[in-house]
Parts: structure tokens; sequence; C-alpha cells
């Protein structure tokens, strides 16, 4: 009897035991399994709802709560301290119709921490993202937002992150991504992503704060807008244009049908901070976000080899305070890739960069010759220059092959092209033509030559790397009236400064492009004209000059016109005019 009863309760425990394994491998189960990844492992699922990712009754348990596991910690803490900050990105669905005299439904996304006790409770007054669900539901069913909360280097590492709503919600996906402030709606499914500081969603916003963006960006953002495509491109007299303000700058974007989106390096503004406020055309804009520009990279003694992508038109008053190097700042041209474009301090500066190198490529009786480094420091190259990169791989293979010392400034220019891939190092120790130009003018210039020079430099960026525009203006020049040919040929060899080799044809179908457009049509006529009136050229050749007159220059007007039409439909440019971004500061 007494064995029977020692039996029943062993049998008894052992059931027990069994009955409470199985409860706390469920519960363990329920607290851990779950299907969203991320960083190559599966979340940590802190309570029933987030195993399955999803809240179906928000009256019974509103919240998703997860844990990161510790490599999920690490690659966020890295990734932070690479980029200079990170953000958490979810996709959440809305998956229940919203019901008549739903009002307000609001929700909450924000990192979790530790508490002391590991349980991975939320601390209070952690920044986090707030909104409103009946704002971003759709009548005719459910949808989908994306929600990105930003963190930087220098606090708490968070343990994980939450999710509260008041409306049936699944959480679809999150991701590790880039720091972000703004708002993009020309996807499918649209982002709202908030600052360190956390915020409230403005679904029906197109004005933009940015709040916590001094905290997050290490750096002058970038400041991206998406565009709706274009239906109509108008006409280079009238073409269309959005307008907005970026803190105390107004900006003017001429629209193209080649744009999608258009990016403004907020280091070339009044303030790299300040409020987005739309004008003209906003139904244009799609998206306003903050972005971290890429760090810039620079030689040994800290010349900068990074260019800031960018419109030509803002280059003009970018503030000299916010050079990264003294000598220039360095850009590429964000309408034509791979074409950097150096902006001088000074004609001396510019001169120990390119003079060497003017004399080399252009000058008739110099060219091919590496002149020395007396007759650099008492010449006067050219107040701008152009060269396609077959030209400066040459200069540089004929320095290398010579054992000719270039000076410091020109071996700056050397590695800042090898950075940027215009030239590629050869076998032993020459250089090959990579893929782009370079183009250069100075702030030494006053303002209204540095706009004749900034179109007139800038079309030749374009024919050096656009075959399709070197094969127009081909057409024109073999067609180009032979005695106006003559006549500006003639004045190329005459201006001393100037010296063209009239006997390289490249150089010659090159120039006479950029003289047609280096002003608007308006002005052809006129500014030909006056050549036509200069005493030196009047008195070598009166024939061509009287001539000119006679024909009132209309062969240079016939071409700078079909030219005109050309750049306007493939780039949205005009003759005169190459960029399509404007500022003006309050």
């Amino acid at each position: 009897m007494k064995k029977k009863i020692i039996d029943a309760v062993f049998l008894l425990l052992t059931a027990l035991f069994f009955l409470g394994s199985a409860y706390f491998i469920t519960d363990n189960f329920f607290r851990t399994s779950t299907s969203l990844g991320l960083n190559g492992e599966s979340l940590i699922a802190l309570n029933r709802q987030a195993v399955k990712a999803r809240v179906t009754d928000p009256s019974k348990n509103s919240s998703l709560y997860y844990k990161f596991t510790e490599n999920q910690r690490a690659h966020l803490e890295n990734l932070m301290h690479r980029n200079g900050g990170a953000s958490l990105r979810a996709v959440i669905e809305i998956t229940q119709r919203k019901k008549n005299g739903e009002k307000e439904l609001p929700f909450e996304f924000g990192f979790s921490y530790a508490a002391k006790d590991g349980s991975g409770s939320i601390a209070p007054g952690r920044a986090m993202v707030t909104g409103d669900f009946s704002q971003l539901d759709s009548p005719d069913g459910a949808v989908k937002f994306s929600v990105a909360l930003c963190i930087v280097p220098g606090g708490e590492i968070p343990s994980g992150f939450f999710v509260h709503g008041t409306k049936p919600y699944a959480l679809r996906s999150v991701q590790f991504a880039e720091p972000l402030i703004g708002w993009d709606k020309s996807g499918a499914v649209p982002l709202y992503a908030v600052g360190p500081d956390g915020g409230a969603l403005q679904a029906d916003s197109v004005s933009t704060d940015f709040p916590g963006a001094e905290k997050l960006f290490r750096r002058p953002p970038e400041l991206v807008l998406a565009l709706a495509p274009l239906e109509d491109p108008g006409t280079y007299r009238k073409q269309p244009q959005l307008t907005f303000s970026y803190g105390k700058d107004s900006i003017v974007v001429r629209r193209t049908m080649q744009q999608k989106q258009i990016v403004v390096q907020t280091a070339g503004l009044s303030s790299p901070f300040g409020s987005f406020r739309p004008g003209e055309n906003a139904a244009h804009i799609t998206a306003v976000m903050l972005r971290q520009p890429p760090a810039p990279a620079s030689l040994e003694n800290g010349a900068v080899t990074t260019p800031y992508v960018t419109d030509l038109g803002l280059i003009m008053s970018w503030p000299r305070k916010n050079w990264r190097f003294a000598d220039y700042e360095l850009y590429e041209w964000a309408e034509v890739p791979h074409v950097l474009f150096f902006d001088f301090a000074s004609y001396k500066v510019q001169n120990e960069y390119l003079t060497r190198l003017a004399y080399f490529v252009e000058k008739a009786g110099y060219k091919g010759t590496l002149v020395s480094d007396d007759f650099v420091e008492n010449r006067h190259g050219y107040n701008a220059h152009d060269y396609k990169a077959d030209d400066l791989a040459a200069f540089f293979t004929a320095a290398a092959q010579q054992q000719f010392r270039l000076n410091a400034r020109e071996q700056n220019l050397c590695g800042i092209l090898l950075a940027n891939g215009v030239i590629v190092r050869g076998e032993e120790g020459s250089f090959l033509p990579g893929e782009g130009a370079l183009i250069s003018f100075s702030r030494e210039s006053p303002d209204y030559l540095r706009w004749e020079f900034l179109a007139h430099e800038s079309w030749h960026g374009i024919f050096f790397t656009d075959a399709s525009f070197r094969e127009e203006v081909s057409r024109l020049y073999d067609s180009f009236d032979s005695r106006s040919m003559e006549f500006l040929k003639t004045y190329w060899e005459t201006y001393p400064s100037l010296g063209y080799d009239r006997h390289d044809d490249y150089l010659m179908r090159n120039e006479f492009m950029a003289y047609l457009m280096q002003q608007n049509v308006r002005s052809v006529q006129d500014y030909f004209l006056k050549k036509a009136e200069w005493q030196t050229l009047n008195s070598r050749r009166p024939d061509l000059t009287g001539y000119v007159r006679d024909t009132n220059a209309r062969p240079f007007l016939q071409a700078a016109e079909a030219l005109n039409e050309w750049a306007f439909t493939h780039y949205g440019f005009a003759a005169g005019r190459v960029s399509l971004i404007s500022k003006q500061s309050q």
C-alpha cells in the first residue's frame, strides 16, 4: 500500500514536471521566436503579439515589443559611428478599414532600453515617433507606410523597440538604415523619417521643419527633393518651374523631362539647417529629405578630392567660409556627371594649377611643351579653363616620361583627377584618359565675368563628354558660312590672351560652339558685331569685319538658335544658361 502511494506521488510529480516543462517551453517560444529578421538574425519577441508581428484586437493588447540580439546591437553601434548616425525603419500595414466616426487613432514607434533587471522595459521620456492612423488610412482598405526613427552616437544603445497602435495593424519589416529626416511619398509605401528628438508625423503637410537635424548631421546635409514626372517641358523662354524656401534662401528650379530628383547641398546655402516651405508648383514635389553627404576624402596635405555634386547655379555664391580647402572648392556637375568644376581662390592659385597645362594643350607654338616654372610664374594662362580627359592624361604622362618635376599644386591636381577617375594610371608611370573633364574659374573674376565664364567653359564640359552634342556641333560647323568662320578664327589668332591653334580641328569646333552658346540667343548678333568693331582686327582684315557688319552677324545667330534648341531638348539648358537651379538670399 505504501509503495502504491509512493508510486502515485511519483507519477503525479512527473506529470507536473512535464506539464511545467511544456508550459515553460511554450512560454519561452512565444517570448523569443519571431518571423521578423534584422541584420541576418531573427528579432527577439517580448510578448505574444510580437511573435506574429500583428495586433488584431487593440482593446486587449495594442503593443509589440522586440529585443535586439547582441549582434544586432553591435551592428547598430558600428553603423552609427561610421555614418554619424543611423535609423531604425519599420514598415507597418493597417489591416482594417477605417470605421465611420473614427477620428483619432494614435500610434507610437520608438526605441526601448533595458531596465536594470534586464526585462527590456521602456524607459520614460525617450524620443519616439507619434502619429495618427486615421491620417494614413485610406477609405478603400488597408494601407502600408514606413516610419524611421534616427539615433546618434554618444548615448545609450537601445536594447530594442516597440510599436503601439489603437487600430489593427501588422509589422511587415524592420531594418537599420542611413539617417534621414523628412518624408517620401514617391513610392508605393510612403516613408516618414524623424530625427533623434522624435516627433509627430505630419502626413498631410508638405512643409517640413526637420527637428533634431543639427544633432544628427555632422556635416551640412543634402536636401533631396523627388519630383513627379513633367508632362510638358515648355520652351526655353517659358520653362515650367517650382519654387521653395529653405531657411533664408529662396530657390527656383527649372523643370525638365529628365528630372526625377534634385539635390541641394546645404553647404552652399546661407545656413545648412532651416525649414522647408513650398511655393509655386508644390504638387510637383513627392519627397523632401535631409540626408548625410559622403565623407570627403583628401590628399595627405588636405587637398579635397571628393566633389560636391551640385547644379552649377549654386556655386556662384557658395559661401567661401564653407570651402573645405583654401585653394579651391571642388564640384561635380549634377546634370553632366564626371565633369569636375574648380572654383579657385585667385588667378595666382589657378595659374599654379593650370597654366603649364594650358600651354601644353592649347597655346599655339607651345603645344606638347612643358614650360618652365619661371614661365608659369610670369605668364597668365586663361581666366577660366577647360580640359578633356585625353589632354589631362597626355600632360601628366609627358611629365612622368620626361621626369619633369611638377609643382605641388599640379601634383594635387593629378591626385584629384585620379581619385575621380578622370585619368587612370597606365603602365610604366603613364596615365590614360578615364571619364569626364575639368573646368575652372576664379573668385578673383568679377561676377559678370564669372557668369560668362561659367556658361562658356561649361559648354566645353558637355562637348567633351556628350558624343551626340559633338555630332550636332560638327554638323553646324561643317555647314557654317565660310567667311564668318574665317572672321572668327582670325579673331582667335589675333586676340593676345587667346592664341588658339587654328590647325587643331577639335579645338576649333569646340570653341566655335562655346562662343555661340556663352550668351543668350538674343545677344549673339550684338556680341559678334562688337567684335567686328575691334580696331586691331579691322586693321588686319577689314574685309572680314565688313562682311560681319553687312550680314548683321546672322550666320552666328542661326547656328546659335540650332544649338540652343538641341540643348533645351536634351538638358533643359539654353544659350547663356547651364544651370537649372538658382537662389536668392534674404
